[in-house]
């Protein structure tokens, strides 16, 4: 079972994004109305993080950049082996029903599968 603490969000800024470890894990990106985006690295979460903060990892996630409101968002990440990560995203996806704002992905993600 995987932890991710919603309390201990950082802001997204590159300062906090640079202390996130090499190793593989789920995460979820946050703005001031709740969690927009839930995902996961199967090697190196602090590259998939970056490349989220430099645009290049989700184009609404990099709209949000260009748009100036980058400034409020938040994550949190939770280390987790590569075998547990699918579930674990699938079940973010769906509980926090971020699907309908930057989760792209259609792995059947949807609030039903829960």
């Amino acid at each position: 079972m995987f932890r991710l603490d919603p309390s201990h969000r950082l802001p997204f800024e590159w300062r906090n994004i640079a202390e996130v470890s090499r190793s593989p894990g789920v995460y979820v990106i946050y703005d001031l109305a709740g969690p927009i985006y839930a995902g996961r690295s199967r090697v190196d979460i602090h590259r998939r993080l970056q490349s989220h903060f430099n645009g290049t990892g989700n184009r609404n996630l990099a709209l949000t950049r260009r748009i100036g409101a980058s400034s409020s968002l938040t994550f949190t990440y939770c280390l987790l082996p590569t075998t547990e990560q699918v579930d674990a995203e699938r079940i973010l996806i769906a509980a926090l029903g971020v699907a309908k704002y930057a989760n792209l992905r259609r792995e059947r993600l949807y609030e039903d599968d829960l």
